[in-house]
Protein backbone atom coordinates (compact mmCIF):
# COMPACT_ATOMS: atom_id res chain seq x y z
CA UNK A 1 0.00 0.00 0.00
CA UNK A 2 2.84 2.43 0.79
CA UNK A 3 4.68 1.87 -2.24
CA UNK A 4 1.42 2.38 -4.39
CA UNK A 5 0.60 5.56 -2.64
CA UNK A 6 4.26 6.89 -2.80
CA UNK A 7 4.87 7.12 0.41
CA UNK A 8 8.25 5.24 1.69
CA UNK A 9 7.65 2.23 3.38
CA UNK A 10 11.17 3.22 5.85
CA UNK A 11 11.77 6.32 7.55
CA UNK A 12 14.88 8.14 6.40
CA UNK A 13 16.50 9.82 9.29
CA UNK A 14 19.48 12.12 8.24
CA UNK A 15 21.41 12.98 11.38
CA UNK A 16 23.69 15.99 10.98
CA UNK A 17 26.99 17.47 12.97
CA UNK A 18 24.44 19.63 14.63
CA UNK A 19 22.39 16.84 15.77
CA UNK A 20 25.68 15.13 17.05
CA UNK A 21 26.79 18.11 18.58
CA UNK A 22 23.69 18.64 20.22
CA UNK A 23 23.61 15.02 21.22
CA UNK A 24 26.98 15.45 22.65
CA UNK A 25 26.22 18.44 24.95
CA UNK A 26 23.12 16.45 26.46
CA UNK A 27 25.35 13.87 27.46
CA UNK A 28 27.78 16.34 28.66
CA UNK A 29 24.99 17.82 30.92
CA UNK A 30 23.61 13.97 31.50
CA UNK A 31 27.40 13.08 33.22
CA UNK A 32 27.54 10.25 30.41
CA UNK A 33 30.06 12.16 28.59
CA UNK A 34 33.26 14.35 30.06
CA UNK A 35 32.75 18.17 29.35
CA UNK A 36 36.11 17.61 27.31
CA UNK A 37 35.17 14.80 25.32
CA UNK A 38 32.27 16.97 24.58
CA UNK A 39 34.20 19.90 23.88
CA UNK A 40 36.73 17.70 21.50
CA UNK A 41 33.23 16.81 19.49
CA UNK A 42 32.35 20.22 18.82
CA UNK A 43 35.43 21.40 17.62
CA UNK A 44 35.84 18.67 15.04
CA UNK A 45 32.71 19.54 13.67
CA UNK A 46 33.96 23.30 13.42
CA UNK A 47 37.20 22.12 11.35
CA UNK A 48 34.39 22.87 8.49
CA UNK A 49 33.36 26.09 8.91
CA UNK A 50 35.75 28.15 10.81
CA UNK A 51 38.72 29.11 7.70
CA UNK A 52 42.46 29.08 8.19
CA UNK A 53 43.47 32.58 9.31
CA UNK A 54 41.57 31.94 12.44
CA UNK A 55 44.18 29.51 13.06
CA UNK A 56 47.54 30.61 11.50
CA UNK A 57 50.44 32.43 12.44
CA UNK A 58 49.88 35.63 11.03
CA UNK A 59 52.44 37.44 8.76
CA UNK A 60 54.16 40.04 10.85
CA UNK A 61 55.39 36.90 13.11
CA UNK A 62 56.55 34.25 10.48
CA UNK A 63 60.55 33.65 11.02
CA UNK A 64 61.99 33.11 7.62
CA UNK A 65 65.02 33.01 6.03
CA UNK A 66 66.79 34.69 2.84
CA UNK A 67 69.08 33.24 0.32
CA UNK A 68 71.48 36.24 1.27
CA UNK A 69 71.22 35.35 4.95
CA UNK A 70 74.93 35.22 6.49
CA UNK A 71 75.78 32.01 8.28
CA UNK A 72 75.65 34.31 12.00
CA UNK A 73 72.18 35.03 11.08
CA UNK A 74 70.87 31.73 10.20
CA UNK A 75 72.53 30.38 13.93
CA UNK A 76 71.16 33.24 15.59
CA UNK A 77 67.57 32.63 14.27
CA UNK A 78 67.44 28.78 15.16
CA UNK A 79 68.09 29.64 18.23
CA UNK A 80 66.37 32.35 19.24
CA UNK A 81 62.82 30.54 17.39
CA UNK A 82 63.30 26.85 17.82
CA UNK A 83 60.58 26.23 15.09
CA UNK A 84 60.90 22.72 12.51
CA UNK A 85 60.90 24.39 9.38
CA UNK A 86 62.02 27.86 8.14
CA UNK A 87 60.49 29.48 4.71
CA UNK A 88 63.03 30.82 2.55
CA UNK A 89 62.38 33.70 0.42
CA UNK A 90 64.89 35.74 -2.35
CA UNK A 91 64.97 38.44 -0.33
CA UNK A 92 61.60 39.44 1.25
CA UNK A 93 58.43 36.84 2.41
CA UNK A 94 56.33 37.40 -0.33
CA UNK A 95 59.25 35.89 -2.76
CA UNK A 96 59.19 32.90 -1.18
CA UNK A 97 61.19 30.03 -2.80
CA UNK A 98 60.71 26.71 -0.66
CA UNK A 99 61.41 25.89 3.08
CA UNK A 100 64.30 24.02 4.92
CA UNK A 101 64.24 22.09 7.46
CA UNK A 102 65.52 21.95 11.07
CA UNK A 103 67.03 18.24 10.59
CA UNK A 104 68.90 19.81 7.41
CA UNK A 105 70.70 22.20 9.18
CA UNK A 106 71.03 21.81 12.78
CA UNK A 107 73.74 18.62 11.55
CA UNK A 108 76.29 21.36 9.45
CA UNK A 109 76.16 23.71 12.22
CA UNK A 110 77.28 20.90 14.79
CA UNK A 111 79.72 19.53 11.93
CA UNK A 112 81.10 23.51 11.22
CA UNK A 113 79.49 23.14 7.14
CA UNK A 114 78.66 25.64 5.17
CA UNK A 115 75.23 27.04 5.88
CA UNK A 116 74.56 28.74 2.79
CA UNK A 117 71.15 28.65 1.18
CA UNK A 118 72.57 29.44 -2.20
CA UNK A 119 75.80 26.77 -2.61
CA UNK A 120 74.06 23.97 -0.78
CA UNK A 121 70.80 23.12 -1.97
CA UNK A 122 68.62 22.04 0.64
CA UNK A 123 66.05 24.24 0.23
CA UNK A 124 62.78 22.21 -0.11
CA UNK A 125 59.04 23.42 -2.41
CA UNK A 126 56.63 24.64 -0.22
CA UNK A 127 53.13 23.84 0.09
CA UNK A 128 51.28 27.40 -0.51
CA UNK A 129 47.49 27.21 0.41
CA UNK A 130 44.88 29.76 -0.29
CA UNK A 131 43.46 31.85 2.53
CA UNK A 132 39.87 31.06 1.71
CA UNK A 133 39.90 27.29 2.95
CA UNK A 134 38.59 26.37 5.52
CA UNK A 135 40.76 23.84 8.36
CA UNK A 136 39.07 20.85 7.12
CA UNK A 137 39.87 21.44 3.80
CA UNK A 138 43.51 22.26 4.62
CA UNK A 139 43.83 18.93 6.16
CA UNK A 140 42.35 17.50 3.02
CA UNK A 141 45.76 19.50 1.34
CA UNK A 142 48.63 18.40 4.03
CA UNK A 143 47.36 14.87 3.71
CA UNK A 144 47.48 15.19 -0.17
CA UNK A 145 50.70 16.72 -0.05
CA UNK A 146 52.02 14.61 2.71
CA UNK A 147 53.55 18.07 3.93
CA UNK A 148 52.34 19.59 7.85
CA UNK A 149 52.94 22.94 7.36
CA UNK A 150 52.08 25.43 4.71
CA UNK A 151 52.20 29.33 3.51
CA UNK A 152 48.92 30.99 3.22
CA UNK A 153 48.47 33.45 0.44
CA UNK A 154 45.48 36.30 -0.19
CA UNK A 155 43.67 36.99 -3.45
CA UNK A 156 47.07 39.30 -4.81
CA UNK A 157 49.34 36.68 -4.04
CA UNK A 158 50.26 38.26 -0.99
CA UNK A 159 51.81 36.43 2.24
CA UNK A 160 49.45 36.62 5.29
CA UNK A 161 50.64 33.66 7.15
CA UNK A 162 51.96 30.45 8.12
CA UNK A 163 49.50 26.96 9.12
CA UNK A 164 50.87 24.24 10.45
CA UNK A 165 49.18 20.90 11.27
CA UNK A 166 49.90 21.62 15.15
CA UNK A 167 47.67 24.60 14.54
CA UNK A 168 44.65 22.69 13.37
CA UNK A 169 45.52 20.57 16.28
CA UNK A 170 45.20 22.93 18.60
CA UNK A 171 41.87 24.34 17.75
CA UNK A 172 40.52 20.75 17.68
CA UNK A 173 42.01 20.08 21.43
CA UNK A 174 41.10 23.74 22.63
CA UNK A 175 42.51 23.57 26.56
CA UNK A 176 44.29 20.76 26.32
CA UNK A 177 46.15 22.00 23.30
CA UNK A 178 49.56 24.00 23.32
CA UNK A 179 50.37 26.70 26.20
CA UNK A 180 50.58 29.54 23.37
CA UNK A 181 46.83 29.72 23.14
CA UNK A 182 46.11 30.01 26.90
CA UNK A 183 48.39 32.48 26.48
CA UNK A 184 46.58 34.52 24.31
CA UNK A 185 43.30 34.89 26.40
CA UNK A 186 44.28 35.63 30.68
CA UNK A 187 41.24 35.62 32.69
CA UNK A 188 42.13 38.30 35.20
CA UNK A 189 39.24 37.45 37.79
CA UNK A 190 35.69 36.51 37.27
CA UNK A 191 34.86 39.58 35.81
CA UNK A 192 38.08 40.38 33.46
CA UNK A 193 40.28 39.03 30.85
CA UNK A 194 43.28 40.35 29.05
CA UNK A 195 43.00 39.33 25.43
CA UNK A 196 45.85 39.49 22.44
CA UNK A 197 44.16 41.50 19.30
CA UNK A 198 45.58 38.36 16.99
CA UNK A 199 42.72 36.14 19.16
CA UNK A 200 40.27 34.32 16.55
CA UNK A 201 37.02 35.58 17.05
CA UNK A 202 35.81 31.82 17.48
CA UNK A 203 37.90 31.50 20.67
CA UNK A 204 36.66 35.01 22.38
CA UNK A 205 32.98 33.56 22.07
CA UNK A 206 33.75 29.68 23.24
CA UNK A 207 35.74 31.97 26.39
CA UNK A 208 32.81 34.47 27.55
CA UNK A 209 30.42 32.26 26.09
CA UNK A 210 28.81 34.54 23.46
CA UNK A 211 26.99 32.64 20.74
CA UNK A 212 27.64 35.67 17.80
CA UNK A 213 29.39 38.08 17.19
CA UNK A 214 27.71 40.73 14.72
CA UNK A 215 29.41 40.72 11.34
CA UNK A 216 31.76 37.73 12.23
CA UNK A 217 31.99 36.92 8.20
CA UNK A 218 34.11 40.67 7.59
CA UNK A 219 36.58 39.37 10.18
CA UNK A 220 38.73 36.85 12.01
CA UNK A 221 40.25 38.57 15.05
CA UNK A 222 39.34 40.16 18.37
CA UNK A 223 41.05 43.05 16.43
CA UNK A 224 39.09 43.14 13.53
CA UNK A 225 36.08 42.74 15.48
CA UNK A 226 36.94 46.56 16.93
CA UNK A 227 37.84 47.71 13.98
CA UNK A 228 34.40 46.62 12.18
CA UNK A 229 32.50 48.07 15.21
CA UNK A 230 34.65 51.62 15.31
CA UNK A 231 34.43 51.89 11.73
CA UNK A 232 38.55 53.62 11.99
CA UNK A 233 41.79 52.23 13.18
CA UNK A 234 41.38 52.07 16.91
CA UNK A 235 43.51 53.54 19.31
CA UNK A 236 44.29 53.21 23.32
CA UNK A 237 41.03 53.86 25.16
CA UNK A 238 39.09 53.10 22.71
CA UNK A 239 35.79 50.50 23.58
CA UNK A 240 32.90 48.73 22.67
CA UNK A 241 30.21 47.73 24.38
CA UNK A 242 28.49 44.28 22.88
CA UNK A 243 26.67 40.97 24.35
CA UNK A 244 26.92 42.14 28.28
CA UNK A 245 31.11 43.09 27.84
CA UNK A 246 33.12 45.92 27.44
CA UNK A 247 36.14 45.32 24.79
CA UNK A 248 39.10 48.15 25.44
CA UNK A 249 41.80 48.87 23.35
CA UNK A 250 44.85 48.89 26.33
CA UNK A 251 48.05 48.75 24.15
CA UNK A 252 48.39 49.35 20.29
CA UNK A 253 51.90 48.38 18.33
CA UNK A 254 52.08 50.64 15.27
CA UNK A 255 48.16 50.95 14.56
CA UNK A 256 47.71 47.19 15.53
CA UNK A 257 45.68 46.62 18.20
CA UNK A 258 48.03 44.56 20.71
CA UNK A 259 45.69 43.85 24.01
CA UNK A 260 42.35 44.05 24.51
CA UNK A 261 41.07 44.17 28.22
CA UNK A 262 37.29 42.58 28.17
CA UNK A 263 35.34 43.20 31.26
CA UNK A 264 31.68 42.08 32.08
CA UNK A 265 29.09 44.83 32.02
CA UNK A 266 27.50 45.16 35.85
CA UNK A 267 23.77 43.66 35.59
Amino acid sequence: IFRLLGVPSARIEEITAADIVAMADAGAQAGGLLRQEQHLISNVFELDSRFVPSAMTSRESIVFLTLSETEDSIRRKIAEHPHGKFPVCENAIDSVIGYVDSKDILPRILQGQDLSLRTEPIVRKVLVLPDTLTLFESLEHFRDAKEDFALIVNEYALVVGLLSLQDVMNTVMGDLGSSFQEELIVRRDDHSWLVDGVTPIEDVMQALDIPEFEGFENYETVAGFLMYRLRKVPKRTDFVVYAGYKFEVVDIDNYRIDQVLVTREAG
